[in-house]
Parts: C-alpha cells; sequence; structure tokens
C-alpha cells in the first residue's frame, strides 16, 4: 500500500510543509547509488513532448517530432537522424499523457534499487508487478498525487473506485477514460501501455541513444561525489533549490507537496536525465526505493534559479534603470555619457549600473581609465523563459 506521510511524521523538521526532506541520520553511505534508467528517461522525453510549454529547450526538438510540422526537416543540428513520431503514435502518446505528467507513475522509474539496466529489463518488471499495485498506482498517476485517499484496493473497493472516478473526471476527460479504462480491465491497460512504450522508445531511438550517452558521461562524476563528497552535499548540489542541513542531517528539496525519505531504511537511487530539464524529481512511495531524477544541463548553458530571476526581474523594474537599458542596449556607453542622455547626476546612474552589474544584465569593457557598459541582450532577453524554467524546476 502507498500512503502519503503526514506532517506529524516530521517532527522537528520545520521545513517540511512545502519540501521533500531526505533523512541522512543512521544511514550508511552506501544507501544512495547512482545509475542510468532508461524507462526514467523515457518517460521524462513523453513529458517534455507532451508539455513542452514546461521545457522551452525542448520546444524545438518538439516540432522536429511531428515531422509534418513545417519546421521538421528530418535531421538534428548536428546532422544526425532525428526521430519522427506518427501520427497515430502522437495520439497514443498524448491520450496517456496522464501517466507521465508532473505527477509521473511511480512504475515508470526503476522498482529495484539499482539502475543501469536495459529497457527490456525494466518493461519487465513493469510488466510482473503485482495487478493490485499496479493498478493502484496507476490510480495515483490519473488522479495526480498520492496525497488523498488510499487507492490500494481500487479494483474491488467501490468507494475507492467512485474516488478515483470522480477525481479524474474533475481533471480532464483523458484522466477520465484512463480510469474507466483501468478498472474495468487493468491488465488489457497494461499490456496496451507496454506496447506503447516499447513502440514510443523504438520512435525516440535516436534521440533516446543520444541522451544515453550524455548520461553515460556524467555518471562517473556523479559517483565520485556520491564516494568523496557524501549523499549529503551530492544531492544537495544536484538542483540550485536543494539545502544540507545539519543536525539531524538531511537534504531538504523545495516542492510543492511534503514528505521524508528516511535513508536508514530506505535506499535512494539517483537518476541523471538529459531530457528532464528542468524538472528535479524525489518519487518516495513507502514499499519501493526512492528516487531522485535530477536534469542535467549542458555545459556553458546558464541557468539561474528562482532567486537570481526574481532579482532581475525586481532590477528591471525601476524606471530609471529601465532608461539607463534602453540608451545601453544600442551601444556601449561610460557612465558620464548615460548621466548626459538620461538626465540623472553621475552618483545616480552609477548606483543604477552598480544594481544591473550585480544582477548580471550589463557587461563592462574598459579602454584605459574608461568603463564602457552594455545590456547583456541575450539574459534580459531570457528573462520571461528563465522565469518559467524555475517555476517549474
Amino acid at each position: 500500500m502507498v500512503v502519503a506521510v503526514a506532517v506529524s511524521d516530521l517532527a522537528g523538521l520545520p521545513e517540511v510543509a512545502m519540501s521533500v526532506v531526505v533523512s541522512l541520520a543512521g544511514a550508511s553511505p552506501s544507501r544512495v547509488s547512482a545509475g542510468a534508467s532508461p524507462l526514467a528517461e523515457l518517460g521524462a522525453a513523453l513529458h517534455a513532448y507532451t508539455e513542452a510549454e514546461h521545457h522551452p529547450p525542448a520546444l524545438r526538438w518538439v516540432r522536429g517530432l511531428d515531422s509534418d510540422h513545417p519546421d521538421g526537416d528530418g535531421s538534428t543540428r548536428d546532422g544526425a537522424p532525428a526521430s519522427a513520431l506518427t501520427p497515430s503514435l502522437r495520439r497514443r502518446i498524448r491520450d496517456w499523457a496522464p501517466l507521465w505528467a508532473s505527477y509521473r507513475a511511480r512504475y515508470l522509474f526503476p522498482l529495484g534499487a539499482s539502475g543501469d539496466r536495459s529497457l527490456e529489463a525494466e518493461l519487465a518488471d513493469l510488466a510482473e508487478l503485482p495487478l493490485p499495485l499496479f493498478a493502484e498506482l496507476t490510480g495515483y498517476a490519473i488522479r495526480g498525487g498520492n496525497s488523498g485517499a488510499p487507492l490500494d484496493r481500487v479494483l474491488d473497493d467501490r468507494a475507492q473506485r467512485e474516488g478515483l472516478l470522480t477525481a479524474a473526471e474533475q481533471r480532464s476527460t483523458a484522466r477520465a477514460e484512463l480510469a474507466r479504462r483501468l478498472l474495468d480491465a487493468p491488465e488489457p491497460l497494461r499490456a496496451d501501455l507496454l506496447d506503447l512504450l516499447a513502440r514510443a522508445a523504438r520512435a525516440l531511438e535516436p534521440d533516446l541513444a543520444r541522451a544515453a550517452r550524455v548520461i553515460a558521461g556524467q555518471l562517473p562524476r556523479l559517483r565520485d561525489s556520491l564516494e568523496h563528497s557524501g549523499p549529503g552535499r551530492t544531492l544537495a548540489d544536484l538542483d540550485s533549490t536543494a539545502a544540507y542541513r545539519d543536525d539531524p542531517p538531511r537534504v531538504v528539496f523545495d516542492k510543492f507537496h511534503h514528505g521524508i525519505v528516511t535513508l536508514a531504511t530506505t535506499p535512494l537511487l539517483v537518476v541523471p536525465s538529459a531530457f528532464g530539464r528542468p524538472h528535479l524529481l524525489v518519487k518516495h512511495e513507502p514499499g519501493l526505493p526512492a528516487v531522485v531524477q535530477y536534469p542535467l544541463v549542458p555545459e556553458g548553458d546558464d541557468q539561474p534559479g528562482y532567486a537570481v530571476v526574481h532579482r532581475r526581474l525586481e532590477v528591471m523594474r525601476d524606471p530609471g534603470r529601465q532608461r539607463i537599458a534602453r540608451a545601453i542596449a544600442r551601444e556601449p556607453l561610460t557612465p558620464s555619457a548615460l548621466a548626459d542622455r538620461s538626465g540623472m547626476t553621475l552618483p545616480q546612474v552609477s548606483r543604477h549600473l552598480a544594481r544591473l552589474r550585480e544582477a548580471g544584465l550589463v557587461t563592462v569593457e574598459r579602454d584605459g581609465r574608461r568603463a564602457y557598459y552594455q545590456l547583456h541582450l541575450e539574459r534580459v532577453r531570457s528573462i520571461g523563459e528563465d522565469l518559467l524554467t524555475a517555476l517549474f524546476h
């Protein structure tokens, strides 16, 4: 049975109201391992495809998958063959989207405490999952979470069946249809899901293979960090919203739900994802190993956290700084030149430039004793996208 963790179970940890806490107290470092999961990466890719508005970097990829889209040209940026989805497969993926929405079905992650298994082996685990547990986990995904009434007997308990149907109908037609199929014929539903996952994996094989190579390149560094820096520091470094805390030792992930993972009793598997950006997921259903899937960020990619984006928005709200930004968007200028053009005093200009520089929104080039300021156009242009990314972190 999968149950949500109550706040009363987390006594002494004040941050739990909107966070997931990984408790390290009394746990051996060996309780945390790292590995690849082809199934989890397939789930991340399907999520990015069906909710592309949450994944701005994936928009071009999604257009390429829709091969009849005007922008789809059959190749990737590096010239390698691109994946493409047939119209019928696209429809099926979207019909099943509730399973890989923001609350992803738990069986789309490793069901054991180790990674680095083949997709075929992970799909076999899903095929062999006891039918009541498959129905329960599917019901939570359809409903959008496990924090409500339990669904451990949803196949034969009238109240649980009616509760799932009501919750699904309130969310969407697609969720209601999946709920009815689950309750009417759970085994055929699972067979259909396994077929869809296998077909999607074949269709996306070029992209998934590239993602697997990126993940394989990062795993040695992740494992080295777990060994030498320890699980706490390593987990906290996975996400800008995570923090390591002492007394008791724990890692706090800022999430829109509460929960706790006690490593002394529950192993945790860390799974990198090339498709997961910007989401870090913590799956922590009792009775199953915990899984953290975190997004890999391309080297050199500036991905500011919410605090940075908030500061940039605040800095750009000021009318005086907006006037300065308009001037230096066109050409680099010295503070004296900006004072002449803006009608502000030199000290006022200097203070505004200092705020813009602290927020990373200007660049400075020096020519002898003169300093020329210019607006960082790309960072200003990406504020909206960065905000969206941070909100979905």
